[in-house]
């Protein structure tokens, strides 16, 4: 049976230790130092599971390590230990979904010594839950418990590993609608349960962080920004709030999906991203300077200030649909006013739809969730008679437009126009087709139901029968025969193997040997000199992982770029000739690992799919192929590409 924890997992500064900028040593508290991987449990070779990514060190601690002279002071607020979740995205699209706790941890005594860092000193270590299931409340919780357990002053019953690794073995995931798993650390029971198939898709988050930031009318820019695919940017000081709001908009605009980058908390090094000219969601802490980075066509959400600003217009929505979201997102966040102005109008019916001022809570999440449900069974109905799924297309956008324009009595509309191109709408359409029947396609059934003038609702599966409990229990907690309790004044490291004890013995002797060295030494003697430009010493295979993972996105990013520029220029333009064009060749060949020519084919076969509709020219059919012949001279081939006009399998 599947697990719902993958790997529990520690963050903070090793034994290499080196600074943002990548120079060895300890350079005083006022630097930011690179995270590592200390321990995980399992270990990556006894794993069920893929290993942790290599850049999940710099992701759970975005800004960097710092050291400290004091660890958790009741008075200061900067000290408190911090819990947020963040999202992971795979190449292949999929999730990883992190429960995040930092806090001050003192710093190991060998590396201290090794480093010659100042006695009692503290730094920033991060604890985390990972898992394929986005199950945020079970992470969170079952996380805070651990951490509460390793600090509290009556100890546990079991060494801490011992708690850590019972959990991760034996908590199954539940099955969708049929089990509620109930599990316990130490004294205090957990539960977790997934919603029954067939209905939206398991949100674990509430959705009321979203629309305490934003006002409704900046709510739905920000939605609508989403739909038609623009570079969007989250500003915000709270590292969980960005998540929260990315991973509340993407549900939004169910049954579409998010098709390009998405980076709820970006890492803070990784800031020049910003300028990728590809779609992309990105969410970035508010104290990190964007100064000088181009940002022209980016819309800039800031969370704290309730403020989008942005250079190219945002199209709105068109009517009815507009005015009919806004007064049922009105509804929902304030029932009574909304139904004050109904009695004055003679239209009251009596009831409040967001529960008269109830506590938000997951009926209201179901509630908002249904509201832009209705809102896309509105925009597009009657879509599925303009599916033709011909050689060139599988949608007539302009006999849908014209027959809404008719249906309207108002022009095409740019928004629809725009949306209907968007690739979160070909995504849809491709999944409706391989579908059998498609017969789980909730909009389709909303559709349906609205017209058979039936309770919207009734589309959703109902919970027929109690779940069956399931208790998983730990024979050895609270058994120990001796009565000892284990109590901790930081966060213990698991137990190494002798070959892992020795490699680390091995770094800090070459440290502090290091250190000796530079001081009989004196910097005024040229061979001792240190260049600006001089090249870091050699990183350790995790650290080499992660620069890999950072360039991988840098290449990729660049390259869709250049190639939708590319596929734009002018019918008189040879492609081939092209600046572009030359400089994706000077991309790759200058890419000794590879690493461009596997982006490059990625890019290609996006574009060969969505194609402009699947409508090439000569010459850019020509660039195609050819940028496919040079893809696959640095990579696995993927496919081949077929006659101009028709979609190639890549």
């Amino acid at each position: 049976m599947a697990r719902i924890f993958e790997y529990f997992v520690v963050c903070g500064i090793g034994p290499e230790i080196r600074t943002l900028d990548a120079n060895r040593g300890y350079h005083g508290t006022g630097i930011m130092y690179l995270p590592s991987l200390l321990d995980q449990y399992p270990s990556s070779n006894h794993s069920l599971y893929p290993p942790p990514p290599p850049q999940l060190p710099t992701c759970v601690l975005p800004a960097g390590v710092q050291f400290y002279a004091s660890g958790f002071d009741s008075g200061d607020s900067l000290s408190f230990p911090r819990s947020y979740p963040i999202v992971l995205t795979e190449g292949d699209g999929s999730k990883i979904y992190v429960s995040c706790i930092a806090f001050r941890d003192p710093v190991c005594e060998d590396i201290a010594e090794a480093y010659r860092i100042p006695a009692n000193s503290f730094a920033d270590k991060c604890i985390c839950l990972i898992s394929r299931a986005p199950s945020f409340s079970i992470l969170r919780d079952a996380l805070e418990e651990i951490f509460l357990l390793c600090f509290s002053t009556s100890g546990s019953s079991k060494p801490l590993w011992d708690v850590i690794a019972y959990l991760v073995s034996n908590v199954p995931l539940p099955t969708p609608g049929k089990d509620r798993v109930l599990f316990a650390i130490e004294n205090s029971l957990l539960a977790v349960e997934v919603p029954p198939k067939g209905g939206l898709p398991h949100a674990d988050i509430s959705f009321q962080p979203l629309l305490q930031c934003l006002d409704v009318d900046n709510f739905i820019k920000l939605f609508t920004a989403v739909l038609l695919e623009r570079r969007i940017l989250l500003r915000s000081d709270k590292y969980s709030l960005l998540t929260l709001v990315s991973e509340a908009i993407c549900h939004l605009i169910y049954p579409f999906r998010w098709q390009h980058v998405y980076i709820p908390l970006l890492f803070f090094s990784g800031v020049d991203y910003i300028d990728a000219p590809t779609p992309y969601m990105m969410g970035l802490h508010s104290g990190v300077d964007i100064f000088g980075l181009v940002m022209d066509g980016v819309v800039v959400v800031d969370l704290e200030h309730n403020l989008i600003t942005t250079s190219e217009e945002i199209p709105k929505i068109p009517e009815p649909e507009y005015s009919s979201l806004r007064g049922e997102i009105m509804k929902l966040l304030y029932p009574n006013v909304v139904g004050i102005d109904q009695m004055k109008s003679g239209s009251f019916s009596g009831e409040c739809p967001g529960g008269g001022g109830r506590p938000w809570g997951e009926d209201h999440d179901l509630h908002l969730r249904f509201i832009f449900l209705k809102f896309f069974a509105s925009i597009l109905g009657g879509y599925r008679n303009f599916i033709e799924n011909t050689a060139t297309h599988i949608f007539n956008s302009q006999a849908f437009l014209k027959k809404r324009s008719r249906s309207t009595n108002q022009p095409p509309d740019p928004m629809i126009s725009q949306f209907l191109d968007s690739q979160g709408f070909l995504d849809y359409l491709e999944r409706g087709l391989g579908s059998e029947g498609n017969g789980n396609n909730l909009l389709d059934k909303l559709q349906d139901a609205i017209g058979r003038g039936q309770n919207p609702l009734s589309i959703l599966p109902a919970m027929l029968t109690e779940p069956e409990i399931v208790t998983i229990s730990d024979p050895g907690m609270g058994m120990s025969g001796s009565g000892a309790k284990y109590c901790y004044d930081r966060f213990p490291a698991n137990i190494r193997t002798e070959e892992q004890e020795e490699k680390r013995k091995q770094i800090l002797a070459a440290a502090s040997g290091a250190l000796e060295y530079s001081g009989k030494h004196t910097l005024s003697s040229p061979s001792m000199r240190a260049s600006k430009d001089s090249k870091p010493e050699s990183l350790s295979p995790r650290e080499r992982a992660a620069e890999r993972e950072r360039m991988v996105l840098d290449i990729k990013v660049k390259l869709q770029g250049l190639w939708l520029r590319l596929l734009k220029l002018g019918a008189t333009d040879d492609p081939l000739s092209s600046f572009e064009y030359g400089t994706i060749l000077a991309l790759i060949e200058s890419d000794a690992e590879g690493i461009g020519g596997s982006g490059f084919v990625e890019c290609i076969r996006e574009h060969i799919h969505s194609g402009w509709t699947c409508q090439l020219t000569e010459e850019q059919f020509c660039c195609e192929r050819t940028g496919m012949e040079m893809g696959r001279t640095r990579t696995h081939p993927l496919g081949a590409v077929t006659a101009p006009g028709q979609v190639g399998v890549l």
